[in-house]
């Protein structure tokens, strides 16, 4: 019974750690993607060509390819977040969180399925180069990640931040970090565009010190187990 018990206490002890691998997944993959079109944006000719397109094609496919994994990290982090959490979870900030996590989430994949659509479009041969229609669609994306995304961004963290500083899961230090940069986003998200990379920024701190959390408390649980067995 004792033996059940411990495999019990052992297996709670280890997921949320695996789990927590999610959050770094995510901050890896989505800074990549910023990164990627953050310097595709930054490389604009004054006249588009098709040579310019397929020069970043490559880039764009890239991009489609690693959003929808870094997409579903992010739930996996959130779930990490719940189950720190655990029984001392209000439901008000819960469904605050969950929500735009989900919202976060949508945006990131119409971010990413715009990229595809915009070079699926121009690269077809029948299709004539309109500056228009690449201005906008680049633009649209920018919209999205740099002003709607990140103000979700920044409602995400606020939930948390208050999750945080009414159940004492985490230290007061990374509450205060995660208010700063919420209010950051809430309302200068669109003034600086490199603020978009402080967001896996966040959540790669938190993935962390969530690691190292659970990593001394399966080694103190471990430990207690052995001196009772001793005993």
């Amino acid at each position: 019974m004792n033996e059940e018990k411990a495999g019990l206490i052992r297996q709670q002890i280890r997921s949320p750690r695996s789990a927590a691998f999610a959050g770094i997944v995510f901050s890896i993959l989505m800074a990549i993607g910023m990164l990627l079109m953050y310097n595709m944006l930054a490389n604009i000719p004054a006249d588009i060509d098709r040579n310019w397109l397929n020069a970043w094609s490559g880039t764009a496919s890239m991009l489609l390819a690693i959003t929808p994994f870094a997409g579903i990290a992010f739930l996996w982090f959130t779930g990490v977040i719940r189950d720190r959490l655990g029984a001392r979870e209000d439901q008000f900030f819960a469904t605050i969180y969950l929500g735009s996590s989900i919202i976060i989430v949508a945006l990131m994949f119409i971010w990413s399925a715009t990229a595809g659509a915009i070079f699926g479009t121009l690269i077809a041969p029948s299709f004539e180069l309109a500056d228009d229609v690449i201005i906008f669609g680049f633009r649209f994306m920018n919209e999205i990640i740099g002003n709607y995304m990140l103000r979700m961004a920044g409602v995400y963290m606020t939930a948390i931040g208050t999750a945080w500083t009414m159940t004492g899961v985490m230290p007061r230090w990374l509450s205060v970090v995660t208010f700063i940069v919420a209010i950051g986003f809430l309302f200068f998200a669109s003034a600086i565009r490199e603020a978009r990379f402080l967001f896996p920024g966040w959540v790669f701190v938190v993935s962390v010190y969530s690691l190292v959390l659970n990593y001394r408390g399966f080694g103190e649980e471990t430990k207690n187990r052995g001196q009772e067995s001793s005993s």
